[in-house]
C-alpha cells in the first residue's frame, strides 16, 4: 500500500512539474502622446503594425509560428472592422493567422493576454501577438440619426426625382458632428464623474490626490532619465510626411510641482470637486503588445524572456456605487487565490485613472468595514507606496484605452528583474464597473 501511494504521489509531482505554463517573451510599445498632437497623422492600425511587426523583430522568432493575433480597440473603428487581422495581412505576415478583436473597456489589452494565456494553457496556441491600441486623434465622428437615415435613404434612391425629394426635407442640423460619449451608459455620468463621488465616499483629500499625480511625473521622468524605458518603447516616424521622430512619452513633467497643480480649478464637479486635468490620466495615443508563447516552446527556440503569467482574474461591481473601485476587489482576489499575501508582492502596478481612484482602491483595501462586508475577509491592509507605480503610472505616461494593459505588462516585468522580485500584480479598472488584476512572476 505504501509504495502503491508512494508511485502515485511521485506520478503527480512527476505532472505537476511538467505543467505548461506561459511566458511572456516581450513587450514593446509606441511612445504614449497626448491625443490631437504629434499622432494625428496616425490610425489605430498604423500604430498597431508598428508594434507588431518591431516585437517578432526584435524577438527573433519565426513568423509563420504565429498562431493568432488577438487585439483590444475600445473606441470602434468601422474602417477596421477586425483590426487583429487586419494587423495580420497588412504586415505580411503568414494570411494564415487568426485575428480577433475585443473591446473590455480599459482592461482590452489585459483581457487579450489571458484569452492568450489560456489558449496556451489548453495547447491550442503555441506563440500568439495580444496587443492593444488606441488613437483618439482619429475616432470617428458619428452624425445624428436622423443624417443617418437621410443617407440610407439617398443611397437606395433610385431616381434623380427621388433624390431631389429627399434633398429637399434636409434640415442642416442633421448634419452637426457629435463628439463621442465618453460617460457611462448605464449611469449616464462621466468617468471623471464617477471618480468624484468615489472621493466623496472614501473622504479622498485634494492634496493627497495632487501628491500622487506629482510622484506619477516625478517617477516616470526619473524612470526616463536612467534609460529605464528605452527596452519597451519602439520609435515612430510621423508626421505627413514621416518626418517626425517620436521616441518617448510627450506627456511627462520632469518639471511639475504640488504647487502648481494646486492652481487648476476641478473639472468635473466646478464648485466642490478635487478632480482636475493634473491629477487625472489624460487623452492619450498609443500601442502596445506582449508576444506570450508556452514555456516548452520557448526553451525549444532557446528564447529571452521577460517573465510568466501565473493569474488573471476579472470583477464587477455596480456601477452606481464606486464604478472603479475593481482594483480593490480584484488584488485582494488574485493573492487569496494564489496563496500569497501582499507581503510576498515586489511590484504593484495599479492603472491611474484618476489619483482619486487609486487612492479609493488603496484606502479601501485597507477598511475594516469595507474588507469584511465587500471582500468576506480580514482587513487587507496597507501597501507600500515604495511598490506602488515606482515608474510613473498613467496620470504622467499617459493611457491609450486599448493599449494600457500590454505596456502595465512589460513595465513590471521589467522593474521585477532589474530589483531581483519574483511576483508583480497589475490591476486596472475599467468602465461598465469592471476590474482585472493579473499576477505575474520573474523568470
Amino acid at each position: 500500500m505504501e509504495n502503491n501511494e508512494s508511485t502515485e504521489n511521485s506520478t503527480k509531482k512527476s505532472s505537476s512539474s511538467k505543467k505548461e505554463r506561459v511566458v511572456v517573451v516581450s513587450t514593446v510599445r509606441t511612445p504614449f502622446v497626448k491625443s490631437f498632437g504629434v499622432f494625428e497623422q496616425e490610425t489605430a492600425l498604423s500604430l498597431s503594425l508598428r508594434v507588431a511587426s518591431e516585437v517578432i523583430s526584435k524577438t527573433g522568432v519565426q513568423a509563420s509560428d504565429i498562431d493568432e493575433c488577438i487585439w483590444g480597440v475600445v473606441i470602434p473603428q468601422t474602417k477596421n472592422a477586425n483590426l487583429a487581422r487586419e494587423i495580420v495581412l497588412f504586415s505580411g505576415l503568414p494570411t494564415t493567422i487568426a485575428g480577433f478583436t475585443l473591446n473590455k473597456a480599459c482592461n482590452s489589452s489585459l483581457q487579450t493576454a489571458e484569452i492568450a494565456a489560456d489558449r496556451i494553457l489548453l495547447g491550442k496556441n503555441k506563440l500568439v501577438l495580444a496587443g492593444g491600441v488606441e488613437v483618439l486623434s482619429d475616432v470617428p465622428i458619428p452624425f445624428s440619426d436622423e443624417a443617418r437615415r437621410f443617407l440610407t435613404k439617398m443611397s437606395r434612391a433610385r431616381s434623380f426625382k427621388e433624390r431631389l425629394s429627399l434633398i429637399g426635407s434636409v434640415n442642416p442640423k442633421w448634419f452637426l458632428p457629435k463628439p463621442p460619449a465618453l460617460a457611462e451608459p448605464f449611469t449616464g455620468l462621466t468617468m471623471g464623474e464617477h471618480a468624484e463621488i468615489m472621493t466623496v465616499k472614501n473622504n479622498v483629500s485634494r492634496g493627497r490626490q495632487d501628491e500622487l499625480a506629482y510622484k506619477s511625473h516625478i517617477n516616470a521622468a526619473s524612470a526616463i532619465e536612467a534609460g529605464h524605458l528605452k527596452d519597451e518603447i519602439v520609435p515612430v516616424w510621423t508626421g505627413k510626411d514621416k518626418n517626425i521622430f517620436v521616441d518617448k512619452d510627450n506627456m511627462v513633467r520632469a518639471d511639475t510641482s504640488i504647487e502648481s497643480m494646486t492652481k487648476l480649478k476641478p473639472v468635473f464637479d466646478k464648485r466642490n470637486g478635487t478632480i482636475t486635468a493634473a491629477n487625472s490620466s489624460p487623452l492619450t495615443d498609443g500601442a502596445a503588445v506582449a508576444l506570450l508563447a508556452s514555456e516548452s516552446y520557448v526553451k525549444e527556440k532557446k528564447l529571452p524572456y521577460l517573465g510568466y503569467i501565473v493569474d488573471t482574474v476579472t470583477v464587477a461591481v455596480d456601477p452606481n456605487d464606486q464604478l472603479l473601485i475593481g482594483p480593490a476587489y480584484a488584488i485582494p482576489k488574485i493573492l487569496k487565490r494564489n496563496n500569497l499575501t501582499k507581503d510576498d508582492i515586489d511590484i504593484f502596478e495599479i492603472h491611474e485613472a484618476f489619483a482619486g481612484q487609486v487612492l479609493s482602491c488603496l484606502d479601501c483595501m485597507n477598511n475594516e468595514t469595507f474588507c469584511r462586508e465587500k471582500l468576506d475577509s480580514p482587513l487587507f491592509g496597507t501597501i507600500p507606496p515604495s511598490k506602488i507605480n515606482i515608474q510613473g503610472g498613467a496620470i504622467a505616461i499617459g493611457h491609450p484605452f486599448g493599449a494600457t494593459g500590454a505596456r502595465l505588462i512589460g513595465n513590471a516585468l521589467r522593474i521585477l528583474k532589474r530589483k531581483g522580485g519574483k511576483y508583480a500584480v497589475v490591476a486596472v479598472c475599467a468602465a461598465g464597473g469592471i476590474g482585472m488584476a493579473m499576477l505575474l512572476e520573474s523568470k
